[in-house]
């Protein structure tokens, strides 16, 4: 599945669950593990929810190529800092 339709699955999936689990978890209970636990989780899944609503309302295709472009240039970089540092690891090596 791509596209929007994977985000409208995800969507839907996590508003399940939040309807589920909501009277389920213990939120009015006095301040604990099960209350923080809860707070938590519902954070959670609204942070998922927001996530799929941002795409599907939010991104268009220039969007989308420009945050893919992005993810590329910092996978660069990280190679590059990764490769900076078992090359300095390997002089010392030498030196040693």
């Amino acid at each position: 599945m791509k596209g929007k339709g994977r985000h409208v699955l995800y969507l839907i999936g996590a508003i399940a669950m939040l309807v589920y689990a909501l009277p389920k978890l213990d939120l009015g209970a006095p301040w604990g593990l099960t209350s923080t636990f809860g707070m938590i989780w519902v954070g959670f899944a609204l942070v998922v929810i927001a996530a799929h609503f941002n795409a599907l309302l939010l991104i268009n295709e220039e969007k989308r190529k420009e945050l893919e472009r992005i993810r590329r240039a910092k996978k660069r970089m990280w190679e590059r800092q990764l490769q900076g540092v078992v090359m300095g690891r390997s002089r010392d090596r030498v030196k040693g």
